[in-house]
């Protein structure tokens, strides 16, 4: 309310509630990929054998899963991981404990690949698993040192040479 105050709007028939559920749902339906995003996908899925795609998101279910629906990436993904159905939040360890358990998968066999440094590469440091900061900028070496970062990739091309050359390594 105090964002519709601060603008001077009228804000004594505005509901706190509907308004938030009214963003989520416009929010939903608004997902945006990179673009490559999903042919780096499919190239991954064909080129890796038994390779698995997961998705682990902060926020709300319905706009995740709404999001990626509308990417249609969810077509080429394993499974999803929510913060709200999961009751954890990334950075914490538990959120990638409790996907692993649910994957029945080690740290070991699985890898975290993001852009994000503060919920998901913090997240793998906590977690002591491998991780990959994609489209890394600005001082990569301190970052890389702060995040305890395994690998960076600025391009989908140099992603796909990092991940086969990890699969052989964990193999």
């Amino acid at each position: 309310m105090e964002l519709f105050a601060k603008s001077e709007g009228e804000t004594a028939a505005l509901d706190p509630l509907k308004i938030n559920d009214d963003f989520i749902r416009t929010m939903s339906v608004n997902g945006v990929l990179m673009d490559g995003t999903l042919e780096i996908v499919k190239k991954l899925k064909d080129s890796i054998p038994d390779s698995r795609i997961y998705i682990a998101s902060n926020g709300a279910t319905l706009n995740a899963k709404c999001r990626i629906a509308s990417t249609g990436i969810d077509r080429y993904i394993d499974g999803l991981f929510i913060s709200e159905d999961i009751g954890v939040t990334k950075p914490d360890a538990a959120l990638f404990d409790i996907c692993l358990d649910r994957i029945a998968e080690l740290k070991t066999t699985c890898i975290m690949i993001s852009d994000s440094l503060s919920s998901d590469m913090l997240g793998a440091k906590n977690a002591s698993m491998d991780s990959m900061w994609f489209m890394p900028s600005g001082n990569i070496e301190e970052a890389k040192l702060e995040y305890d970062i395994n690998y960076c990739a600025s391009y989908f091309d140099e992603l796909h040479i990092i991940l086969k050359k990890w699969t052989a390594i964990i193999r």
